[in-house]
This record gives C-alpha cells, structure tokens and sequence, in this order.
C-alpha cells in the first residue's frame, strides 16, 4: 500500500491497532509481569527527566511522575489496568508519523535539483539556471533496482540501511525517488525533529518518532507493534537495523532483532488473516561516502563509552548549519561521490527472494517459507521460534553489509596508516597511541606506499573472493593518485587535519579520525595479513 493512501482514517485504524494489539499482549501476561512493566516504566521516565538541562520543563513532568507513582502504589487491580491502558494509548499517539502527499510532492520537486546543485560538481551556469536532472551524477545508485521494483506487486518491503551519518535519510530518500520507489514509512529519533525545518518535512513524509532515551519495555512494545501494525497494513517501511550510527565507523557486527523482528511477526499475521499478499521483502542497503559529517563527535563518544554508548548525541555537526554546508560544499568542489546499494531482496528468515517474489535455499530451489510458522498444521505466532529466525536473518544481513562495503580511497589509506603506527607500538591500544601521542612520528613516504600497496593487494584478493566491493574506479589509480585522493578528502572538511603530507613524509594530525575511517575496513582479518611486514 503508498503512503498516499495514509490518510486520516488510515493513521486511526492503525492507532487503534497498535493500542488494541498491545493491552491485548498484557492482558494475556500475568499480573505480576505487568506490575514490574509499570514499575520499570515509573523509574525509567523520572530518570529520563532528571537528566534534562532546563529546570523549568523537567520539574512539572518530574511532578506528574511523583503523582503518577503515588497514584500507582495504593492503587487497585482495575485502576493499575487503567493506568496501564492509558501509558499505551499516550505513547502510541506520541509515535504516531503523518504523511502529507503536497510536501511529498514539494520535497520530491525541490529536494532533488537542490541536492544536485549541492553534490555535483559546481558550475556557474547552474548557479543561474539551477537545472538539474534528477538523477545525481554525485550519488551513484546501484543494485537490481529491476528486480526490486518487480516484488512492489507481490508484497511489502522493508528497506534495512547500514547507517553512518543523519544524513543518510536525505541521500536515502533522494535515492528512493531516483529509483521511482514509493516513499517508506521510517522511524526517526526525536532530536531530529527540533530542526524546525528538517522536523517539518519529517512530521509530513511518514516519520514516525523515537525517543531513544526511553528505554523502558512498554514504550519499546509500542514501538515494535506500530512497526509491525504499518507493516500488516502493507506501508513500506524503512528502519536502520543497527539502531543508531555506526560510532565506531565499522560496518554494523550487531542489529537491533526488536525492530528487525517486525517483518516476521507482520508475514504470520498476514498469514493468520488470510492476507493476499502476506510476504514482506527485506531490502538491505549499503551507503558509503569518503568522508562522514559526525565522523569526530560519533569516534569521541565511540571511545569514551565502549561497550555502553549514550544511544543519542543531541548537538552534533548535524544539529550545526555551517558545519553542514562546509560539508556539502566538499562535495561540490572536489567531486565527491556518495554510494548507495540496493541489495538482492530478502525473505523474513533470511533466504535470497527471486524477481517472482519466491524464496529460495542455498542451492536455489524454491520453498514454501509458511511452512517454517506452523505448528499442529497451523500457522501460529512463537517469541523464541521467530526470535530465533530473526537472529538468522541478521546473521545473514551482517555478511551482506560486508559484501557490499565499497572500500574507498579514504578507508585505504587511513587503515593502512593506523596498522603501520600499530605495528610500530604493539603493546598500544587506541587509548594509549592517543595518550602518548607517538602517531605524531613521521612516517616516511616510501615505506607507507609498501604498506598500502600490501592492503590493497589483500584487499583486492577479498574483493575477487566477493567479499567486499573493490570498484574498477580504484584499481585505475596507482598508489601515489590514491594517497593523493585520499589526502584531497582529508583536508577539505574537517576542523584538525587528519593526515598531511610534508616533503615525502607522512603525518598523523588527528589519530581519532585516523582510527574512524580506518575502522570501515575491520571485520575482514586484514590485521592478520600484516602482522609480519617489516617496517
């Protein structure tokens, strides 16, 4: 079903499905289980609140949670439900996306020619006439788009991003257009819709909101239901199943199965209701650009909190104009290009779908995914079956995005860098390079050639083996236009150099974004290869 089609009606049933679904689940778990739901809820907004920065918002809604909690302690069974029907209904509406088809039309006009102006090459003939096509020379598309388009007919799709920066949502809707898709349904976290204009465009174009710093059971139900709701309606949905940006720059180890699990609950549903076309078709996606917008915010809070990441960042470069245009101007002056891959489609568990909309196993045969759902010949729902489906299903996701990763000039050298000042200082983690500052050491030019030309070499065999993407683009240029390249990108945005050339040396500047884009390239053992290079 288009979102066209998302009209006022449409967003009530839907509200009323997402609710229903919901208490129905609670009203079928033990009382117990809903108390401590209730309780964790209580304890994890006044905790939300008592972070907040301005004293004069918190203190009211830290009031109405005191009383909220007051109320809940001496309350009966009958009130406690109540108070449990109406924590969903609230946070159902406060979730709730809109689609307006006028600012689809004006973002789909205006959009576009705006984005080319800003990500092809400048000129001033376009200053003045500011025509452009529709298609971005700057933002290469690939994947069989064919295919892709063929299953609209025969099902829903639910594109899965790899993501990297907030501005990813722009290049993917641009690229979504380009490929005459309908506009998706996606889930945008609450910060983003501050930005009076951004937030506009979002509250009208299907965005629906999370707030990430809930992190409480019942909110995350209401979220996963009113993905799945959207999805049993057949809305085209989006999501990036790695939950955030990558802080780290690597291609995502990890997927969120809450969200990702969606797909799988809407196909037994729909095949519980005797839907016509039950199947959900899960599109991954890969982007990848030289240079990424957040990269020094995203590796700060990467290495300040391993392993326990804040989840949001509210005031990053995204949430700064000008750092956004210095951006963007990048891509104008030097040609930069921006890579989005549509992946072959995907089935709920994780099996190749052909152009006719079947599954297929690993030898290629078709199968009748329905019979995976049943039990006594029935077709049913099953948490820890389907959760273990979904966990299929990401395992498979995670070794597309590294099929697909498209290594790029910036990658290469910065991984072949990092390795050779690692190398250099083996009992150095991140931590301790930073602290001692020994990257600062210049490295000379020749030696760092051998080393890169050792990576691209192991990198090439990974790209022949289809293990990566290791484009005909690159293989053209020799080490030294590469260096050069990469040296291009590195020094047209970022605020502290990344890394310089001096003479026929080398230097470091900032060993955190070093690490960043090097971190693109982890994940494939290419660590192993080097370990015995002299240096």
């Amino acid at each position: 079903m288009s979102l066209f089609k998302f009209n006022a009606a449409a967003k009530k049933e839907l509200l009323e499905r997402v609710i229903s679904h919901v208490q129905l689940a609670y009203q079928n778990t033990p009382e117990n289980i809903r108390e401590e739901v209730l309780e964790e809820m209580i304890y994890w907004e006044k905790k939300r609140l008592e972070k907040m920065r301005h004293s004069w918002w918190r203190s009211p809604r830290l009031d109405f949670w005191e009383q909220y909690q007051q109320q809940y302690v001496v309350a009966p069974r009958e009130v406690r439900h109540r108070l449990l029907e109406q924590s969903i209904d609230h946070y159902a509406h406060q979730i709730v996306g809109n689609f307006s088809p006028w600012v689809h039309t004006l973002a789909t006009k205006v959009v576009p020619p705006f984005l080319n102006f800003l990500l092809n090459p400048f000129s001033f003939q376009k200053l003045i006439s500011l025509r452009s096509t529709l298609i971005n020379e700057n933002l290469i598309i690939s994947g069989n788009i064919a295919n892709i388009k063929a299953l609209l007919q025969r099902g829903t799709l639910v594109f899965v991003p790899t993501h990297v920066s907030n501005l990813d949502s722009i290049l993917l809707g641009t690229a979504l257009h380009d490929c005459d898709f309908p506009p998706a349904m996606y889930g945008a976290g609450l910060n983003l819709f501050r930005n009076k204009i951004i937030g506009f465009f979002m509250n009208h174009l299907g965005a629906y909101k999370v707030d990430r710093q809930r992190v409480h059971t019942l909110y995350k139900d209401v979220l996963k239901e009113y993905a799945t709701s959207s999805l049993e309606m057949g809305f085209h949905n989006l999501f990036f199943p790695g939950g955030t940006r990558s802080r780290s720059g690597a291609i995502e180890k990890r997927l969120k199965l809450g969200l990702l699990g969606t797909t799988l609950a809407a196909y037994v549903r729909n095949l519980i209701h005797g839907k016509r076309n039950p199947n959900l078709y899960v599109i991954p996606v890969n982007i990848n650009c030289h240079l990424t917008l957040e990269a020094e915010t995203l590796i700060h809070d990467f290495l300040a909190v391993t392993g326990k990441s804040r989840y949001i960042i509210e005031n990053d470069e995204f949430s700064k104009p000008q750092r956004v245009y210095t951006y963007l101007k990048n891509h104008m002056n030097l040609n930069s290009k921006s890579f989005i891959h549509f992946g072959d489609p995907l089935d709920p568990f994780g099996n190749r779908v052909d152009e006719t909309g079947c599954s297929l196993d690993r030898h290629g045969r078709k199968i009748d995914i329905s019979k995976y759902v049943m039990a006594q010949g029935e077709v049913k729902l099953d948490f820890d079956r389907d959760q273990n489906y979904t966990k299929e299903l990401a395992t498979t996701l995670i070794d597309v995005y590294h099929r697909h990763n498209r290594v790029l000039s910036t990658n290469l050298v910065a991984f072949a860098l990092y390795e050779m000042i690692a190398l250099r200082h083996p009992d150095f983690d991140i931590y301790r390079l930073m602290r001692s500052r020994v990257y600062h050491e210049p490295i000379e030019l020749m030696a760092f050639y051998k080393m890169l030309d050792r990576v691209v070499s192991h990198v090439r065999a990974l790209s022949e083996q289809g293990k990566i993407v290791y484009s005909q683009y690159l293989k053209s240029l020799d080490t030294q236009d590469l260096v050069s390249e990469a040296l291009k990108f590195f020094g047209s945005y970022h605020a502290r150099r990344t890394v310089y050339r001096e003479g026929d040396r080398i230097f470091v500047g900032d060993l955190l974004l070093l690490y960043y884009y090097h971190n693109r390239l982890v994940g494939y053992n290419l660590e192993d290869e080097l370990k015995d290079v002299s240096l």
